[in-house]
């Protein structure tokens, strides 16, 4: 009977996990892009020019009852096309991990759901007590944040 949990299966493929570290109250899970190349969110050209990279810490739905953590080796490109007014422009997967997020889209749409159906100080404290770190104050930014991106 094999008792490993394969936790690449939760993640997209995009990603790929390098190491797992584990706390009595966290799970550091450190992860790398495998992409070679990224598409520029304002003109669509695909880009294969990497200008830098950096680690992203991003929190995600709790494992177990534990705090997890995702520590993402993100590259940033410079994109292609001399016509577009972008310099520079970090890895994304849609549906997944959007641009600058320090939490997973998953992990966003839970906690907006569960705002939506009580409130957001109220959402704050059953967030903290299912271990994930968000303040009333930044799940009105969340929302907010969603309701705009929705309008356009």
């Amino acid at each position: 009977m094999k008792t490993e949990l394969e936790l690449q299966r939760f993640y997209p493929s995009e990603l790929e996990i390098a190491n797992i570290f584990q706390t009595d109250s966290e799970i550091h899970i450190k992860m790398f892009f495998r992409s070679k190349n990224c598409t520029c969110p304002k003109c669509g050209t695909i880009s294969v020019h990497r200008h830098g990279t950096y680690e992203r810490k991003i929190q995600d739905l709790s494992i177990l009852g534990k705090s997890t953590w995702l520590f993402v080796n993100s590259y940033e490109y410079q994109c292609d096309n001399p016509d577009c007014d972008i310099t520079t422009f970090v890895e994304t997967i849609n549906g997944f991990l959007s641009y600058y997020s320090r939490m997973t889209d998953r992990c966003a749409d839970f906690i907006c759901t569960l705002a939506m159906e009580t409130s957001c100080e109220g959402c704050s404290r059953i967030c903290r007590a299912m271990n994930l770190e968000i303040s009333g104050d930044s799940v009105i930014r969340l929302l907010t944040k969603r309701l705009n991106y929705r309008r356009r």
